[in-house]
């Protein structure tokens, strides 16, 4: 009984001993939180609060930024390796879109199969040039008169495709008396004083059924739209021999 009371007894002081040290934790906290008067003088707001706080979301919007600007450029790249695989099956997409043309016929040019071959140090694989057909023939119905300057441009590329012998081919528009008429009758979209004057002075010997100049003509046009590959070396006499047959 004797041993009860006295486990009782120091229970107790122990559980005061508890409660003081709580006391003691506590009342410590307390003045570890306190501020004074004094202290709350001294707190000083920095001048550049402002842009404290702001810094945070700028670096979060330029992350943003970034993010997008990454991701365009990877979809640009994209569609630029797609554009050459596109017009493989549907070339005729890019004759539609006069600011797309020349970008897509230097593309395609460049692709070919012996133009790579020449780049990277290999033998080149003879043209049977006899056989070869372009991939994309512009029927006379097709032709529209040219608003603008890469319209007029393009299409007496395209024209003139149908008179020369050239490695690559990509266009050729039918050679017909209306689609000359409507050739030089864009010569005035041309922007350069000069490419009109040479222009004009050599299409409209075609309207008389004189083809002798269309090599020269090809490789000037060829030459403005920053051709590398393709350039005329000679008459397709068959073919200007078909179009005199016909219409002169």
């Amino acid at each position: 009984m004797h041993e009860k009371s006295l486990y009782k007894k120091n229970m107790k002081k122990d559980l005061y001993n508890i409660e003081i040290d709580i006391d003691e934790d506590i009342k410590k906290d307390i003045e570890d939180f306190y501020f004074s008067q004094n202290d709350l003088d001294n707190i000083k707001i920095p001048l550049d609060l402002e842009d404290l706080i702001e810094e945070p979301f700028e670096e979060e919007k330029q992350e943003k930024k970034t993010y997008y600007f990454n991701w365009f450029i990877d979809l640009l790249l994209v569609s630029l390796l797609l554009m050459p695989i596109v017009g493989i099956y549907n070339p005729n997409i890019f004759v539609k879109f006069e600011n797309v043309y020349p970008f897509f016929l230097k593309t395609h040019n460049f692709l070919e199969k012996d133009n790579l071959r020449k780049i990277l140090g290999g033998e080149s694989e003879s043209v049977d040039l006899k056989n070869a057909k372009p991939a994309v023939v512009v029927k006379e119905s097709e032709v529209k008169k040219p608003k603008t300057n890469a319209e007029e441009l393009k299409l007496i590329h395209s024209l003139a495709n149908s008179l020369i012998k050239a490695e690559y081919k990509w266009e050729c528009t039918e050679v017909t008396p209306k689609t000359i008429k409507k050739v030089i009758s864009g010569i005035d979209c041309l922007r350069d004083r000069e490419e009109r004057i040479y222009f004009r002075s050599n299409l409209e010997k075609w309207e008389n059924g004189d083809f002798s100049n269309a090599v020269e003509v090809h490789n000037k046009v060829w030459s403005i739209l920053e051709g590398n590959v393709g350039e005329a070396y000679d008459l397709d006499e068959e073919s200007i021999s078909k179009i005199k047959e016909k219409y002169y």
